[in-house]
């Protein structure tokens, strides 16, 4: 088969592995949703694509490693230890925490810690590389949490989400693996957003703590219940 042809098999390989019990729906906050964060980072990472959050925590341990890697005396200096040998203080992992008042009311005021999961296509055009498509989808669902559910009656009965949204992040990802084998003419931010099942908090913090200025956001496709 055509390597960058369109695959529904592994549309169906990660809609199947994002809604499994395993997962138990992916509630922000909780162990499933930061194991499907892990998943679209390691595709993100497989595809080569650049990690381009610069929070603090990524600062942090790109300096540990600096001093780690820090040559003993200047005499020791060489190509090993050159600025360039050090890794990029960059991760794909957008580290937030989701903070509603619907939260605070059902007596978690402390929010949620989560993550958005963000990685950079580059443009293959040098004169359009700097306008940025953005193609998202958020991964997270509703867990074994009823607070928001339609069959409240059901407790914690894991909500599964396959289609809200399993689907869309699933898309995503055939689209990135698609387009980096092909890659357009202008830059392309794949991102999976956490937070949105609790009002769209991941793509509040996506958009005030953007890893690339939003003047160079050019257009948004949003994927959300495709299955």
């Amino acid at each position: 088969p055509v390597a960058d042809a369109p695959s529904a098999a592994r549309l169906q390989r990660d809609v199947a592995w994002l809604a499994d019990d395993a997962r138990e729906g992916r509630g922000t906050g909780t162990a499933g949703n930061d194991s499907a964060a892990a998943y679209v980072a390691r595709r993100f990472a497989e595809l080569k694509l650049r990690p381009v959050v610069t929070d603090a925590d990524a600062q942090a341990r790109c300096a540990s490693v600096r001093t780690a890697m820090a040559p003993a005396a200047p005499a020791a200096r060489g190509p090993a230890a050159s600025e360039a040998a050090y890794p990029p203080c960059a991760t794909y992992l957008q580290k937030f925490t989701a903070r509603s008042a619907a939260l605070a009311h059902a007596g978690r005021g402390e929010g949620l810690a989560t993550q958005n999961v963000v990685a950079l296509l580059e443009g293959s055009d040098p004169a359009l590389r700097g306008q940025v498509l953005v193609v998202g989808a958020h991964f997270d669902h509703l867990g074994r949490d009823s607070m928001f559910a339609q069959d409240p009656k059901a407790g914690r009965a894991i909500r599964n989400g396959a289609d809200d949204n399993a689907s869309g992040t699933a898309a995503v990802l055939e689209m990135a693996r698609l387009l980096a084998a092909r890659p357009p003419k202008r830059s392309v931010l794949f991102v999976a957003f956490s937070g949105e099942e609790l009002g769209l908090l991941g793509s509040k913090w996506f958009v005030e703590y953007a890893p690339v200025p939003t003047d160079s956001m050019v257009a948004m496709l949003n994927f959300d219940m495709v299955g």
